[in-house]
């Protein structure tokens, strides 16, 4: 049925009614729009009851012209109603799913636009504003609006911003790789690598066939991440294989990157011609892998090299052989096994003879730190302290039970500084008695008197905690806010495969303990004055815990004394909770031998839970104390007025 007629008496009434019921009379279009009714009038009784009605609207007898016109105009909305319909031609399709997420918070536009831009703009304190809403509205980072925005601001001009971006992105599921994949240029730049580092971070190997599809038109930093990605499949190995013999430079190191790492028994020969042809140059590839090559590599030439360092005096001796030796010991981070194993034994069982031989006299064969072993000073470690802390920092990373108990084992066998990683080990898998035990056992005042000072004494106590946290590892919340002064550790390893970030980092977080510290740990700390590693662990949710931990705090800082900085310190204390701040930081700048710079205090009282009134107190008293070099007066005095008035 064709409802034309019906719509236009409709638009002729409703015109009616604009101009005024008195004129409708008149009105000749009214007319030939019921003359085009008068079909559906004989095909309906309700459409002749409107056509009646809108002929007494031109009836020039009407009395009621208006109520006639009003009454016209509702039947015809009525039945023009009753005849809609919704339905379009074809079969029902359901639509994709939209990428990217949904609409979780309901948030309106006004709150969500300032974001997008902020993530999708370049301009003055767009960073701030994204990092800000990511603290106090992470919620919207879930609406699809954003997560577009996000995988935009990869390409963010501002590289922080893009390097925040990427992080953020790493920690989604699986939900946002259309948005990553969604128009990939394997031609293009900066933007485009970061999106195949999150991609390979979130799905490894489930899109192997989309990196090698990639592959063909990719370029310079892009190129090199999609190789890298290759590692996840057993079954690229043949590619990979080619790719390091046909690829230059930083495409050729990834392709050997990937290689090392790739879970396939077949790099063994690849890997045994390079290395026999250059362990120093191809040794740094197997440094944080655990594949089948790299770990039976690096327990055969470890074994090899200490053979050789133990030949008779009169063997020449060349700088190359430390650095061999030095690379595999680095390499030995990380794996496992009864080859690993072994290695370590025969190395333990040296003892300090390579300590002492000609090579390592003269501090020239000490294993320098900077590449695993970052303690305090930078100083180096003879061979015999070096191994020790490669099994405790491969415990760390992964608590394997083999090599828990080579810990174990190693400790009854030579006890001193072994004692480290098998109370770090206890600490990661036992319970909370089970590991109070051990550290009561090994730990012991009587055992730790046989070690031949305070710096071997101290380096135990490094060892034993090193970057441990709480359970669950998680930080105390304090550490995350306010100053911002602790980050999740790691260390740098060597060249990133991708040359894009410079640097191929693994993240090493604090490594969370089994269970909560017994009341014996915290004593031990206190008493060897690990005062960096002890906020580590506070917990908020004991009281008794957080006044003793704060009244040893606050007794080092009015002392003058810390090792760690002050603006830890003070964290610390917010983090226990502690209120007793009057006059605290003073105590620490009279009875310090160390420089205080005025931003450092004027940081540490910006953040401590006093009013302002309160904080502008303490800074006069401070101030008034003596004139501290460096200290601009004018500032100083203007922050101590706001502060006042505020």
């Amino acid at each position: 049925m064709d409802l034309t007629p019906l719509y236009e008496l409709r638009e002729r009434l409703r015109a009616g009614a604009i101009a005024g019921a008195a004129l409708a009379a008149d009105d000749f279009r009214l007319a030939r729009a019921l003359e085009g009714l008068a079909p559906l009038e004989k095909a309906s009784p309700v459409f002749a009851k409107l056509g009646q009605l809108a002929r007494s609207v031109l009836a020039p007898d009407c009395q009621d012209r208006a109520g006639a016109l009003l009454d016209a105009i509702t039947l015809c909305d009525a039945v023009l109603t009753t005849q809609g319909a919704v339905a379009v031609p074809g079969e029902l399709e359901a639509l994709p799913p939209r990428a990217g997420g949904t609409a979780l918070t309901n948030a309106p536009y006004s709150v969500v636009a300032p974001l997008v831009e902020a993530l999708t703009t370049s301009g003055s304190g767009h960073y701030s504003t994204v990092v800000d809403t990511h603290e106090t509205h992470p919620e919207l980072f879930s609406d699809y609006r954003v997560r577009d925005a996000l995988v935009k601001a990869l390409g963010a001009k501002y590289a922080e911003l893009a390097d925040t971006a990427g992080q953020w992105l790493c920690q989604e599921d699986k939900s946002i790789l259309p948005l990553l994949t969604q128009g990939f240029d394997p031609a293009g730049k900066k933007e485009m690598a970061r999106r195949v580092q999150v991609i390979d971070t979130i799905a490894g190997g489930s899109l192997n066939d989309w990196y090698i599809s990639q592959l063909e038109g990719a370029k310079k930093q892009v190129r090199v991440m999609l190789i890298y990605a290759l590692r996840h499949c057993p079954e690229n190995l043949e590619l990979l294989l080619k790719l390091a013999k046909t690829e230059k430079y930083d495409n050729k190191d990834a392709a050997r990157w990937a290689l090392a790492r790739i879970q396939n028994p077949g790099a063994l020969p690849f890997w045994r011609e390079m290395m026999e042809a250059d362990l120093i140059e191809n040794g740094r590839f197997f440094m944080a892998s655990n594949s089948p090559a790299a770990t039976a590599l690096t327990a055969e030439l470890l074994e090899r090299e200490l053979e050789d360092l133990l030949a008779p005096d009169d063997a020449p001796w060349y700088t190359e052989k430390e650095k061999r030796l030095a690379n595999l010991l680095y390499a030995l981070v990380g794996k496992t096994g009864p080859a690993i194993c072994d290695a370590y034994r025969k190395g333990a069982a040296l003892g300090t003879k390579l300590d002492g031989s000609r090579a390592w006299k003269n501090g020239k064969g000490h294993i320098n730190e900077q590449m695993f072993f970052q303690r305090p000073g930078g100083q180096k470690h003879p061979f015999s302290v070096a191994l020790v802390e490669v099994l405790n920092q491969s415990i760390q990373w992964n608590p394997d039970p083999g090599l828990c108990a080579l810990a174990e084992e190693l400790y009854e066998s030579y006890g001193g500084l072994w004692a480290g990683p098998a109370v770090c080990a206890a600490l990661l898998t036992k319970g909370a008695e089970e590991a109070a035990a051990v550290g009561k056992k090994l730990l012991a005042p009587s055992l730790l008197e046989r070690l031949t000072g305070k710096e071997e004494k101290q380096l135990l106590m490094n060892l034993v905690f090193g970057e441990l946290a709480g359970p669950g590892g998680a930080l105390p919340d304090f550490m995350r806010q306010g100053m911002d002064i602790v980050r999740p550790a790691y260390r740098r390893l060597n060249n990133d495969p991708a040359g894009l970030v410079k640097a191929f980092w693994v993240d090493l977080y604090y490594t969370p303990i089994a269970a909560p510290l017994d009341g014996w740990w915290y004593d031990l700390m206190m008493r060897h004055r690990m005062d960096q590693k002890l906020q580590y662990f506070i917990d908020k949710e004991d009281p008794a815990l957080c006044q003793k931990i704060g009244e040893y705090f606050c007794r080092r800082i009015k002392m003058g004394v810390l090792d760690m900085p002050l603006q830890y310190a003070f964290s610390a204390l917010t983090g226990c909770g502690w209120t007793q701040w009057k006059g605290l930081l003073l105590s620490y700048i009279q009875h310090t031998s160390q420089s205080v710079h005025y931003w450092e205090v004027r940081n540490i009282l910006q953040y401590l839970p006093i009013s302002s009134k309160e904080k502008g107190e303490e800074l006069a008293d401070i101030y008034a104390k003596g004139r501290f070099s460096g200290w601009p007066e004018k500032t100083v005095e203007r922050q101590i007025q706001d502060w006042l008035a505020d």
